[in-house]
């Protein structure tokens, strides 16, 4: 995966003004994240694509987002005990 998308980057730098502005907010709800230690999943930067690109609503992400995980943690909740959902893991 190229490092710019990962982090947005290159939305900012190079992409129309919608895009920088919703890059820039997915860079600062990803940072936050990083900062309590956690590291966003792929299907939620893929996601996050998504919305830049204009292809789904914000209210659209979130709504794949929120059933990806519904859909996940009830697996895991069978396949490991799991009883939480989560959005991101911890890096360390």
């Amino acid at each position: 995966m190229n490092d710019g998308y990962l982090n947005f980057d290159e939305y900012i730098r190079q992409g129309e003004p919608a895009q920088q502005e919703k890059a820039g907010y997915w860079q600062t709800a990803i940072g936050l994240q990083a900062v309590d230690g956690l590291k966003v999943s792929e299907y939620l930067q893929s996601t996050a694509r998504r919305h830049i690109e204009g292809d789904i609503t914000i209210d659209e992400a979130r709504e794949l987002v929120n059933q990806h995980y519904i859909t996940k943690t009830s697996h895991d909740t069978t396949t490991r005990g799991r009883k939480r959902p989560t959005a991101c893991r911890r890096t360390s």
